[in-house]
């Protein structure tokens, strides 16, 4: 068995059907979302575009920036890993619910 076959496997089970497909682009679109709202929206006081994200990929990016007391340059690679794991997690969900059927 190489190396190679558990890492696709993983990435097979995040993108290997339409419902964590479709989860991963919610979850872009919120992320490039909230980018161009901090970017090129001027605004009077802060915004809650970042929240979306945040509670898309919620519980786990909620502990790790909780923990990692929100430095910016983290917020896109934890949204992306939570995204990534939660993905993973409903291929899971879908490989089990299918598998009986």
């Amino acid at each position: 068995m190489s190396l190679v076959t558990p890492s696709r496997s993983l990435f097979s089970t995040a993108t290997g059907n339409w419902v964590s497909r479709a989860y991963l682009a919610v979850v872009a679109v919120l992320l490039v979302w909230s980018y161009v709202d901090a970017v090129f929206v001027a605004q009077a006081d802060s915004s809650f575009a970042g929240i979306y994200p945040i509670a898309a990929t919620a519980p786990v990016s909620v502990a790790l920036l909780a923990v990692d007391a929100f430095s910016a340059p983290a917020f896109p690679v934890i949204v992306v890993a939570c995204a990534l794991l939660n993905a993973w997690l409903i291929g899971l969900a879908v490989r089990r619910i299918t598998s009986h059927h």
